[in-house]
């Protein structure tokens, strides 16, 4: 027992020596040892950097107490093995200097003091822990990253790239790792927006990988197809979105072992295509993107004269019908509660949810918002400008005074800090140390979407920020663009004008943002029958929104139409034509400018009452003249009343 428990002390306390033969001889004068003692390595001060250095004593844990003499620095250094003996070692550079740092599910953690990575001996029981040496990443060859754990079918190390905050796995089968070259390279697989001419996103995509293009014919190209889209100024996310749809045929081309390039390619083919699609349970999105890519691609080199296909291998037909969309909106008991825990949050990114809540910006247009942003137009009216990098323009959005003041706040705080050197109105933040800490320390970068709705997934998490159904809400930056366009439209905002205030190209898009509550829906058809408007023939009437398409709409209408009130009505006679010639209120139910609605029904059926009694004595007395007149009176009323009261019924 003796002898176990010399031998365990010697190797515990081997900082400064290396048992390579431990042999015991039995005698008479007791157990003798004979050791082979060598030094293992130099003690050297971590802060100076001084081989001059004096042992002070051990410490808890069998570590070892040194003083530098130059510099007077106390520092420790550590066994070199654990408690079970075996040895510690950083697995990258393989550094025996380190410190400890905590605990990873049950087992030790240390930090080497050369390259700070932090790691655990043998975790999981894997054996190949050790051997994951010089891991870097595979998009963009950096090797700051963190451990994400194990692939699920695999069972490889799953990591986190720090720089291109992309996830990659060791060992998988695929590409090398391939750094892009400073200057544009057609045949590199690694292009950038520098290349191309792009800058630089906000999610940090700023390459075009073709690595997984498989085919070189194919691979070949659609690099040429990349650069012609890039030449008409296709966004880098669309292109980024164009290879990943065409990854998606490579792999189908290398699963049936396509390999006649493009004289091959036919219909049977793509019904094939189609059918991998289906089969593979691609989403709606993904399967309309992956066949309107080929057949653009398609398209496009047939018309640039560089490879030639059969025409019309896509067909309308091969498109899915579209699902109908759930509505992305916020519900107002959430926004409720969010509102309510938003001064929990740092005031930078508290700022950022209420300019989003009021206004519903994509989250590019959010995070790239200019220092100037704010602007008035000198009559007490503010607006906020920003740049539509979807639809590469201006534009311009009224705000409320509230909304100003907040603006005004964030500009002091980045003058404060960065003063005229940051041209963004919202901050990155650096990096924490440790874990996720909640503090935000600025940082002159921009805000990345993924920081901006971190803050809000935890602070629903903290305070319980939950649905009617008891979920925890999940917060994504586009919902409060859609909660703008719902707001809107059940505020009985038309919908062109909420097209225009976000910015869209087409009713269409709209039509997605803006989702229409139960309860507006009845409400509006109540006031349809209520205020239906009508002319002299009872035909229903209304303006013309086209006209309608400036900031000055209300200002057109004040100069361009009457609109005088009447007491059957009102007129809608337009400027332009001068003042209204018609003598007495007998002469409107003649004309088609005259407006009128069901309110007015008591007022019409007297008016129409009296115009028979008028006709009955005129025929009865024989005068023409007055029948003609008042005839069509009559016939133009008879024609409102009934138009009214049939829409009343």
């Amino acid at each position: 027992m003796k002898k176990d428990n010399t031998a365990k002390n010697l190797l515990n306390n081997s900082v400064e020596i290396q048992i390579l033969n431990l042999q015991e001889l039995d005698t008479d004068e007791g157990i003798k040892l004979d050791l082979e003692i060598v030094p293992v390595r130099e003690i050297v001060c971590p802060q100076c950097g001084s081989k001059d250095c004096w042992k002070r004593g051990n410490k808890k844990g069998n570590r070892k107490e040194y003083s530098c003499k130059k510099c007077q620095k106390f520092f420790l250094i550590y066994p070199l093995t654990d408690e079970e003996g075996e040895e510690i070692k950083c697995p990258d550079c393989k550094s025996p200097y380190y410190t400890l740092s905590g605990y990873f599910r049950g087992k030790r953690r240390y930090k080497c003091r050369d390259c700070n990575r932090k790691y655990v001996l043998n975790p999981n029981g894997r054996d190949d822990f050790n051997n994951l040496n010089n891991i870097s990443c595979r998009w963009c060859g950096s090797k700051k990253y963190q451990r994400k754990g194990l692939d699920s079918k695999t069972k490889k190390q799953k990591c986190y790239c720090l720089d291109c905050q992309k996830q990659f796995t060791v060992g998988a089968k695929g590409i090398d790792v391939l750094i892009p070259p400073k200057e544009f390279d057609f045949e590199h697989d690694v292009w950038t927006t520098d290349h191309l001419g792009y800058e630089k996103g906000i999610q940090n995509h700023y390459k075009l990988n073709f690595s997984y293009v498989v085919q070189p014919w194919l691979k070949y190209f659609f690099k040429k197809y990349i650069l012609y889209l890039s030449s008409t100024r296709f966004s880098f996310s669309t292109l980024i979105g164009k290879i990943e749809y065409i990854k998606t045929f490579s792999r189908f081309l290398l699963q049936i072992n396509y390999s006649q390039e493009f004289k091959g390619i036919n219909r049977q083919l793509i019904i094939e295509y189609l059918a991998y699609l289906s089969t593979n349970k691609y989403s709606y999105s993904q399967y309309t993107h992956c066949i309107s890519t080929l057949k653009s691609f398609f398209e496009t080199g047939i018309f640039n004269h560089w490879f030639n296909v059969e025409p019309a291998l896509i067909r309308p037909e091969d498109w899915l019908k579209q699902p109908k969309r759930l509505p992305r909106y916020i519900p107002e008991e959430v926004m409720k509660q969010l509102n309510q825990h938003l001064d929990y949050l740092p005031s930078p990114v508290m700022r950022m949810v209420l300019i989003d809540i009021e206004c519903g910006f994509r989250i590019g247009e959010l995070t790239r918002l200019k220092f100037d942003c704010l602007k008035s137009n000198g009559k007490g009216d503010w607006y906020i400008q920003y740049q539509m990098h979807k639809m590469k323009k201006e534009h311009t959005k009224p705000i409320s005074n509230e909304l100003v003041k907040v603006i005004q706040e964030q500009q002091t705080y980045i003058k404060k800090i960065f003063g005229d050197s940051f041209i963004y109105l919202f901050c990155g933040r650096a990096r924490p140390t440790t874990g996720r800490n909640e503090e935000f320390t600025p940082e002159p970068k921009l805000m990345k979407s993924r920081s901006f709705i971190g803050y809000l997934k935890r602070l629903a998490e903290k305070f319980e920020i939950k649905d009617n159904s008891g979920n925890i809400w999940n917060f994504q930056s586009h919902q409060f663009r859609h909660t703008v366009g719902t707001r809107m439209i059940n505020a009985g905002v038309p919908q062109y004008i909420i097209q225009r205030y976000l910015g869209h190209e087409s009713p269409k898009m709209t039509m997605v943002y803006a989702h229409i509550h139960d309860h507006t829906l009845r409400k509006e058809i109540e006031k349809y029958h209520e205020s239906r408007v009508v002319n002299f023939q009872g035909e229903a009437s209304e303006l013309d929104e086209t006209i309608l398409s400036s900031n000055n709409d209300l200002e057109w209408f004040k100069k361009n139409v009457q609109a005088r009130a009447l007491e059957h009505g009102y007129c809608a006679r337009p400027k332009v034509l001068g003042n209204c010639d018609i003598s007495g209120f007998d002469g409107c139910y003649n004309c088609p400018h005259w407006r009128t609605n069901k309110n007015f029904l008591p007022v019409l059926k007297d008016t129409l009452e009296r115009t028979n009694n008028v006709l009955q004595k005129a025929k009865n007395c024989g005068w023409k003249l007055q029948v003609n007149k008042n005839t069509p009176i009559k016939d133009n009323l008879e024609k409102v009343i009934k138009s009214l009261e049939e829409d009343n019924d």
